[in-house]
């Protein structure tokens, strides 16, 4: 029962933060993005053992992955020139990384220097991302709520696959990686999403509310299921980490929840993805 209560609580704050970020503005999601950027690059390096010791260059090459996920966060403050200034970053990064490796005296520093880029790209550019997308929705009425909307299509996702899941799972969606996932709990999980995007193009149908009434019912329909798909991968990849680690959790930041990784595994491969569906078919 305590670890229910402690769950629920924890839970809450961590919805709370998000939504009350994007309902505040740009600025205070981006800062919450890297702030995610932050914690779950340095979870990432314990889960993968990149710090695994506290020598000069060890702590070097772990400053210089978290400053380069945190500065692409917060270089969307400049819209969609961010592309350009996360192209800056991503290069910079590299030159300094791969100069680093060459001082590292552990014994495969090889596969360091691998880990340090994946946490980078993995982590840092999809929240960097994220937070680019919250802000070329932002000026106008039109889009300002897609990522909030992303967000609850995630958990919804979630939500559904787990109930469906639990009353009718039969057929394991992905053994080797996650036991517990079902075929029947991803459809049930694709159908609230699809629900949700039907609710949205319904909702949002006239100009008064918001202008993308003009949209496609099937838009907002792709659109749920985009975040379907690529939610469950997300999910996927950070199990497969886990496992080639050997661990659970990624950290315990988060009681009753695991570290922060955990929470954002479905948002990393998602954000991306819903970034170019949502160019690609006029909605961003």
């Amino acid at each position: 029962m305590k670890n229910i209560v402690t769950r629920s609580i924890s839970g809450a704050i961590y919805v709370a933060a998000i939504v009350g970020s994007l309902i505040a503005g740009p600025d205070w999601f981006m800062a919450l993005a890297a702030l995610f950027a932050l914690l779950a690059v340095r979870e990432f390096q314990t889960l993968t053992g990149i710090g695994s010791n506290t020598s000069p260059i060890t702590l070097a090459i772990c400053t210089a992955d978290i400053a380069a996920a945190v500065a692409l966060c917060l270089s969307t403050h400049s819209d969609i020139n961010a592309i350009f200034f996360d192209g800056l970053i991503l290069t910079a990064y590299i030159i300094v990384r791969f100069v680093l490796s060459l001082y590292d005296r552990r014994p495969d520093p090889l596969t360091a220097t691998a880990k340090s880029v994946l946490s980078v790209i993995y982590i840092g550019l999809p929240l960097a991302i994220a937070s680019l997308t919250d802000r070329m929705a932002a000026p106008g009425p039109a889009t300002r709520h897609i990522v909030l909307i992303m967000f609850i299509m995630i958990w919804l996702n979630d939500t559904g696959a787990y109930c469906v899941g639990s009353l009718l799972g039969k057929r394991r969606l992905f053994p080797r990686l996650s036991p517990k996932k079902s075929w029947e709990g991803f459809w049930g999980g694709m159908a609230f999403c699809i629900a949700a995007g039907a609710t949205c193009y319904f909702a949002f149908n006239h100009d008064e509310v918001m202008l993308w009434g003009n949209r496609s019912l099937s838009a907002w329909i792709g659109f749920g299921i985009v975040v379907c798909i690529f939610s469950t991968w997300g999910d996927l990849f950070e199990s497969m980490i886990k496992r080639t680690v050997g661990a659970k959790d990624s950290g315990k930041l988060i009681p009753g929840h695991g570290g922060i990784l955990d929470r954002i595994d479905s948002l990393l491969l998602t954000a991306p993805a819903a970034f170019i569906y949502l160019l690609l078919t006029g909605l961003l």
